[in-house]
């Protein structure tokens, strides 16, 4: 359990500075795994005793299970549609978990006998089994809706007849939802189960050999199953590798098979490595095989095809912005500078203009 806690850490730390990909979406990812490490954590101290008997380490504030719900969705939300960023009318949904994790902090703090008192008297009636109620209705609900807009990218990119490094993509992401529905559904009957049998029956589960581990295994899991898609995401994008050889001119002929017909440049998280990996073969190979700086080349594309769509009338509602998403770029910022290298004009003059 250390070692997958350890692995999800690295990952989530990782995403939280990684410089390719819609930014947004990266910061959602890396929280939500974070998050979802520290509950594992939790756990782990649960099973070697640490809280048996020592209310100091009452409430240490590494739980923050009423998150996991809300951090999942709009990192679905925010990798499906690029033009898409979070805004104040969606912090509500935050606003139970904050509460969460401000009590931790509150009273994580605290004095033993206060943090003890509290255990006894509050938590372990009341407070435990509404947070798991939260748990389980909140995680299930942005589950279930998390997956429905999954299905609905892809009936949208069917009808538009999407191209295949699009459809990969959301492919990649509804496998990744539906593993993490299998495990919360064991989680989840783990908790009620707990609840049910000590409640109604006078039976204490915990007494049994091997019990406390369903739950461990479960958020074990979790944690692992969201490292692999992190992981495989961005090492190893897609199934679809293209059949070709090493030969540089039937190489440059690819490249610009992606590039013009498949528009592979918009793909956001498209970089050398991943490049390379379409056209197996390595980035090394590729930086010296391609006549222009990689970045370079991408970078105005994406500006060809931002200017094409800011003259499209089917664009007149897009932000400048919202554009610039959509054709690739991480970050508002990075569209600005990308346009005044590849124009020679600001993004805003060019716009008066």
């Amino acid at each position: 359990m250390f070692l997958i806690f350890l692995l999800g850490g690295i990952i989530a730390s990782w995403y939280f500075v990684r410089l390719v990909g819609k930014r947004e979406a990266n910061l959602l990812l890396s929280v939500f795994l974070g998050v979802l490490s520290l509950s594992l954590l939790h756990n782990l101290l649960v099973n070697i005793g640490i809280f048996n008997n020592q209310p100091h380490y009452y409430f240490i504030p590494i739980w923050y299970t009423l998150s996991f719900g809300p951090l999942l969705f709009f990192f679905v939300k925010s990798r499906l549609f690029r033009p898409f960023h979070l805004q104040k009318k969606d912090f509500k949904h935050f606003i139970i978990p904050l509460l969460q994790a401000t009590f931790y902090l509150a009273v994580g703090f605290r004095g033993a006998a206060f943090k003890g008192q509290l255990w006894v008297q509050t938590y372990v009636p009341l407070g435990k089994p509404i947070e798991g109620f939260l748990y389980i209705v909140g995680f299930a609900f942005y589950l279930y809706f998390s997956y429905r807009f999954i299905r609905y990218k892809l009936a949208l990119l069917k009808r538009k007849k999407a191209f295949a490094w699009e459809v990969d993509k959301v492919n990649r992401l509804k496998r990744m939802v539906k593993g993490l529905i299998v495990l919360f559904t064991i989680s989840a009957a783990y908790i009620i189960g707990d609840f049910c049998t000590y409640h109604f029956l006078g039976l204490n589960l915990y007494n049994i050999r091997g019990f406390t581990y369903i739950g461990d295994l479960s958020f074990t899991f979790m944690v692992l199953w969201v490292s692999y898609y992190a992981f495989r995401n961005a090492f190893f994008p897609s199934r679809h590798r293209l059949k070709t050889s090493k030969e540089p001119q039937v190489l440059l002929n690819k490249i610009d098979a992606l590039f013009s017909e498949e528009k592979i440049f918009m793909d956001d998280e498209l970089d050398k490595r991943k490049l390379g990996y379409y056209l197996k073969i390595r980035s090394s190979y590729l930086s010296k095989l391609l006549p222009t700086n990689f970045r370079n080349l991408v970078n105005k594309h994406r500006i060809i095809e931002a200017k094409k769509r800011m003259s499209d009338a089917r664009y007149a509602n897009y932000s400048m912005e919202s554009i610039g998403l959509d054709v690739g770029f991480g970050d508002k910022l990075a569209f600005r500078r990308a346009f005044e290298a590849v124009e020679g004009i600001k993004l805003d003059k060019f716009k008066r203009e």
